[in-house]
């Protein structure tokens, strides 16, 4: 089944308009949340005002309630990022991320924040997620699929963030859906696997007080691992008729503001195709316009076509290795990358580390690998996610076949 799409006309040439999608550049983002929290918790350290504002285009000014009437100040994505970079350079070892993300969901976003407050359930509040990303998570787009009892969330970096910007927002937005699910559901967070990426002991110490003890480190990417038992557990403040006034509301917000990335767009189009990723050509033609032009386009995000191709890879070949045991050649297979050598090398390219040491860093926190189950992949339920992780394994075995 091919995964769902968000928001897209699929006829060819049907994306050419300028401005028909969002971009880094784009002032969408309410100056008064969340960056005035982030501020907040950065300008309460010895770090001096004018670097942690450096190169943002942010004055503490525009945060003043007074810059907020009739609509008031508004920020993009890009400056969202620096400040995020700014940050983690002068503040590497401070809990700044995590703390702001215990505080960042339902948060003070008008309805979508209003939205989140009345979720009936987690699945609930992922569908919500999902939809208003660009304003609940701005910067990474959260990603879903199914596997072995789980539902996996990755936070894919789609506006061509810095290493340390994608990890400051990443370790927030992971902290925040932890955070929130134990306030609203009044259970703890047993089970869930958070995997923040590349993490110093100190650093990860540091995370597992807020996101739980099974967080861990150097499994190869960005993602969460949550049981499927908890997505339907209800949650203390839920109404739907509150929840469905709100997001109408939010909705009427985002009129005349584009729904998805050009990123997100041509990693929907490739996730349709998949295993076979077309050439740059392919789907250059496939939207309309010439390579150079969709070169061109991704790069206003900092984003390559490579890179977009790649992100899919690796985010397939985690799910594989992790939630179905596959060895190296039985995703290079899928990947159709020729052989496990091949695999290996990959994903070193993609992450830094060996595939064996990505095993290593799940090993034990995963239940046995149900695999009489029936593995045939089908796309998240959620009509809201941008694009999920392509067709298992065996669907793509037979597909070969």
């Amino acid at each position: 089944m091919r995964p769902t799409i968000i928001h897209q006309n699929k006829e060819p040439g049907a994306h050419t308009r300028r401005g028909g999608w969002l971009t880094a550049e784009d002032k969408y983002l309410q100056a008064c949340y969340p960056m005035a929290q982030l501020l907040d918790l950065a300008l309460a350290s010895d770090v001096p005002q004018h670097k942690l504002l450096r190169g943002t285009g942010i004055f503490v000014e525009d945060l003043a309630s007074q810059a907020h009437m009739n609509g008031g100040v508004r920020f993009n994505v890009r400056q969202l990022a620096v400040l995020a970079d700014n940050i983690a350079h002068y503040l590497p070892q401070d809990e700044i991320a995590s703390r702001w993300g215990a505080r960042l969901w339902p948060g003070y976003a008008g309805s979508f924040s209003q939205a989140l407050a009345t979720a009936t359930d987690l699945g609930d509040f992922l569908q919500m997620l999902c939809e208003f990303r660009h304003w609940l998570a701005p910067g990474l787009v959260p990603c879903m699929s199914q596997y072995n009892g789980y539902r996996i969330l990755h936070w894919q970096n789609v506006f061509g963030l810095s290493t340390r910007a994608e990890k400051l927002l990443s370790e927030a937005y992971m902290t925040a859906l932890v955070s929130v699910t134990r306030e609203q559901c009044q259970e703890n967070n047993s089970g869930w696997i958070c995997c923040p990426g590349p993490y110093d002991a100190a650093q990860l110490r540091r995370m597992r007080v807020y996101c739980g003890e099974e967080t861990t480190a150097g499994a190869g990417g960005c993602f969460m691992a949550i049981p499927e038992a908890f997505l339907s557990l209800p949650w203390a403040a839920g109404s739907p008729r509150i929840r469905d006034m709100a997001i109408a509301q939010a909705k009427t917000l985002m009129t005349g503001i584009p729904a998805e990335s050009f990123a997100e767009r041509v990693a929907s189009y490739l996730s349709g195709r998949f295993p076979e990723l077309p050439s740059l050509s392919e789907t250059a033609s496939y939207f309309g316009i010439s390579s150079a032009t969709l070169k061109r386009y991704l790069a206003v995000d900092g984003m390559r076509y490579q890179q977009v191709g790649d992100q899919i890879r690796l985010r397939y070949s985690l799910e594989l290795m992790h939630f179905e045991g596959g060895s190296n050649e039985d995703i290079a297979d899928a990947l159709r990358l020729g052989d496990g050598a091949n695999f290996r090398r990959s994903f070193r390219r993609w992450t830094g580390i060996l595939p064996s040491e990505a095993r290593e860093a799940l090993s034990g926190r995963l239940p046995p690998l149900n695999v009489e189950r029936d593995s045939s992949y089908s796309s998240p339920s959620y009509s809201s996610a941008s694009y999920s992780s392509p067709k298992s394994a065996q669907s793509i075995r037979s597909h070969r076949q």
